[in-house]
């Protein structure tokens, strides 16, 4: 007797990026405007504020990385919902 697989839709992921800064001069150094724009930037004292904002709304952390001496990214990604 063969076993009926089911098919599940696969999920949409949605992506976005922090870059935490600790000085407020950086906020708009360093980062090209083009890749400013799918990055939202955030000051170190805000952060602990952004990432239970981020967890409320279902974000979830996948990893860090630093790509510059003066901050790190936190990348989140989520499932969208793809049913509308």
């Amino acid at each position: 007797m063969k076993e009926k697989t089911k098919h599940q839709k696969n999920h949409e992921w949605g992506h976005k990026v922090l870059r935490v800064v600790n000085d407020e001069n950086l906020l708009n150094a360093i980062t090209p405007v083009r890749v400013k724009e799918s990055v939202d930037q955030v000051k170190m004292d805000d952060l602990q504020y952004e990432y239970e904002a981020l967890n409320m709304d279902g974000w979830r952390y996948q990893m860090g990385f630093a790509l510059d001496d003066d901050s790190f990214y936190l990348f989140y990604k989520k499932p969208l919902d793809t049913s509308k």
